[in-house]
């Protein structure tokens, strides 16, 4: 896990969508997809549920998400 991973999952969650996400941290979608599934990995759980056109936060992700975003806020 870096900082910037947990960067990727907190604006992600707060975007609501990858495109949005992506486009705000000036990154491709396929490379934050791949980040987000790999802190998936490490932790084995689910942040998001993912829909068509939304994601959401499990409830394993608003558990993450908040620890992530306080962390940052830190630093």
């Amino acid at each position: 896990m870096t900082l910037q991973q947990l960067k990727y999952a907190v604006v992600t969650a707060e975007k609501g969508t990858v495109s949005e996400a992506a486009a705000a941290l000036y990154i491709a979608q396929p490379s934050l997809t791949k980040a987000i599934k790999e802190l998936e990995k490490e932790f084995s759980i689910q942040l998001f549920t993912r829909n068509k056109n939304h994601l959401s936060l499990t409830r394993e992700g608003e558990i993450f998400y908040q620890k992530a975003n306080a962390l940052l806020q830190t630093i």
